[in-house]
């Protein structure tokens, strides 16, 4: 494929991305169904569904079937701070939207820690975070652990009109520096990370947990 060929067919792809992004949203009210990042379904008590999964209490089992695909999962160590259990889902198109998704899984610390000490192998990563690989004994009970948190990765940038046009304005915005600015949103458990010079990223907790969101980004150093 020639460069002029390579270019048009890029542009093609962004194009097809922004259009599925504005086009008018769908007026379904059932999480089932839901599987664009604007769709996110309130409970009334705090609670909510994302891309049909109801956060802190759909499994990554339910993710798997929900996304059509198997998760790879990894236990990071932090330098400080404890132990983060992730399940990385790359290539997704959910509602014809490519990107991937990591899923932040929910198990007790004391839980965590066995599964450390039976973990395979320890790699070590960029700034001071460790990467271990799970024991297979492991996994049925990773693959229970409720999900606590969406991380929905566009595989193209996000325009910010678009985005307000999807969203709504934000209710708060706090900027990060180099071009980096979240926007908030409490009462769906949004925050959508928009960035100048690269792809944004929207993140999704219960509203009732939006605190625990939000806290670190306003600067209070118990969340971090």
């Amino acid at each position: 494929m020639n460069r002029m060929l390579l270019r048009v067919f890029i542009i093609a792809v962004i194009l097809t991305g922004v259009m599925l992004l504005l086009r008018p949203p769908e007026r379904s009210g059932d999480e089932r169904t839901a599987t664009h990042p604007w769709e996110v379904q309130l409970d009334g008590r705090g609670g909510s569904h994302a891309f049909g999964l109801e956060l802190g209490v759909a499994t990554l089992t339910e993710a798997e079937q929900r996304l059509g695909s198997e998760a790879k999962v990894t236990l990071f160590q932090p330098e400080h701070g404890g132990l983060v259990l992730e399940a990385f889902f790359d290539d997704l198109r959910p509602g014809g939207l490519k990107a991937d998704f990591v899923l932040v899984l929910d198990l007790p610390g004391e839980q965590l820690e066995a599964i450390h000490g039976r973990g395979l192998r320890i790699a070590r990563g960029r700034e001071g975070v460790n990467r271990v690989q799970i024991n297979p004994v492991d996994m049925p009970a990773v693959r229970a652990a409720p999900i606590t948190t969406i991380t929905y990765l566009p595989a193209i940038n996000l325009d910010p009109e678009a985005l307000e046009w999807r969203f709504g304005p934000p209710v708060e915005q706090i900027a990060e520096g180099s071009g980096v600015t979240h926007w908030l949103y409490p009462a769906t458990g949004l925050d959508i990370v928009v960035n100048d010079d690269g792809k944004e990223v929207l993140q999704y907790v219960a509203p009732r947990d939006f605190d625990r969101l939000a806290a670190p980004l306003r600067g209070d150093p118990a969340e971090r």
